[in-house]
């Protein structure tokens, strides 16, 4: 067994070192060889990663692999809502997630996967309050009193310093009036 190992340690670092060659020919293979024979563990390790590009792309990575398996994905939003992510790329992602899966399986606001939308309006980050306010207004389950967190913040956005966070407001303002007008 301890021969297969050495193996595939020599197998990796040589496709490692293929893929970070200068040589494109050499690079898309090594890549694609490095994706069929990655290990789950290893993208669950680069999920907890300093980096928050890494813990971005390796949260990609990793719903990819499960996106078949709703039970895995709701596992993932559930573990990784409490965990937390230093990436606001990450977080963004994982909001994006959640949103499917309530479209898609018809919950209400009473899910679990809506209660972290809804706690990301508390972000520290702008870029992810932002992505929490746009998708909770996008929501068609979403009653007046849920879409009034949303709008508060929005309100907040508007009179913002940043130009960017005034469109992004104005912007999905101009979303609820469309989509919840009454």
């Amino acid at each position: 067994m301890s021969t297969v190992a050495n193996y595939v340690i020599i197998v990796t670092s040589s496709l490692t070192r293929d893929m970070t060659e200068k040589e494109d020919s050499h690079r898309g293979p090594a890549m694609r060889a490095l994706c069929k024979i990655i290990d789950v563990n290893e993208v669950q390790e680069a999920v907890n990663n300093d980096n928050i590009m890494v813990q971005y792309h390796a949260l990609g990575l990793l719903y990819q692999i499960r996106r078949t398996d709703k039970y895995a994905i709701r596992k993932l939003i559930v573990k990784f809502s409490k965990a937390g992510f230093r990436s606001p790329y990450a977080y963004c992602f994982l909001i994006r997630i959640a949103s499917n899966l309530i479209n898609e399986e018809g919950e209400g606001t009473d899910s679990p996967m809506y209660d972290f939308i809804d706690s990301c309006l508390r972000h520290k980050n702008e870029m992810v309050i932002c992505e929490a306010a746009s998708t909770i207004v996008s929501l068609k389950c979403v009653t007046p009193k849920e879409l009034s967190s949303a709008v508060n913040v929005l309100q907040l956005f508007i009179s913002s310093s940043k130009p960017v966070l005034r469109y992004a407001a104005v912007r999905t303002r101009n979303k609820v009036c469309f989509i919840h007008f009454t």
